[in-house]
């Protein structure tokens, strides 16, 4: 995939926001930003180099590579972990204004993954919820397996799948980082086979 590259949104000119609705690089390879084809707001895909992933630095439990079908340089693959608990997150200044946005974990699972059937997702604006309250009102999502449709991931058009982790409403771009966090900490049985892309934020 043919990627433009920019440092960061605050180089956006008009004709890059006119321009193809195709993603670009900013943030050093480590964001993509686009606009949503129906609606022309601004989407972003927070790569998996720019997640904080427990354990992500070390090589017996994450490792970095390439991936064919990834807008980024690297993709996160989960070798083995007991521990999961991956975050991501964004300034609420540079989403659209007034909008519902959905958070999605883009990733895939190797053919022979394993303790990936569930996981709790939880999306908090930092400055107003704790940690420990956005922990107890987590909800279940499902890599696999049966569930409520809307805990279930769907495939996307470039073959990646996507799982929702939740919502939340952009007022003024006025309410700080929003964090966005996937975690198994209860049941610590071994995981693996998860390959991560990057967490997406996208308008309802």
């Amino acid at each position: 995939m043919s990627l433009l590259h920019i440092e960061s949104d605050d180089h956006y000119n008009d004709d890059v926001l006119k321009g193809p609705k195709s993603p670009i690089l900013i943030d050093g390879g480590k964001m993509s930003f686009s606009l949503d084809k129906k609606t022309g707001k601004k989407c972003f895909m927070v790569a998996a180099r720019g997640l904080e992933i427990e354990w992500g630095g070390t090589p017996e439990y994450w490792e970095w590579l390439s991936h064919l079908d990834s807008r980024f340089a690297e993709v996160a693959k989960l070798k083995r972990v007991c521990w999961l608990d991956i975050r991501g997150k964004i300034e609420t200044r540079r989403l659209s204004k007034r909008t519902k946005y959905v958070v999605y974990l883009v990733f895939k699972l190797e053919n022979k993954w394993h303790g990936l059937e569930t996981a709790n997702a939880v999306v908090r604006f930092v400055d107003s919820v704790s940690d420990i309250d956005a922990e107890q009102r987590a909800s279940v999502v499902h890599f696999a397996g049966q569930g409520p449709k809307e805990t279930l991931p769907f495939r996307r058009g470039d073959g990646w799948m996507k799982l929702k982790m939740g919502d939340f409403f952009n007022d003024a771009g006025e309410d700080g980082d929003v964090d966005a966090r996937l975690m198994e900490t209860k049941h610590l049985g071994e995981k693996s086979g998860l390959i991560v892309q990057g967490m997406e934020f996208r308008p309802e």
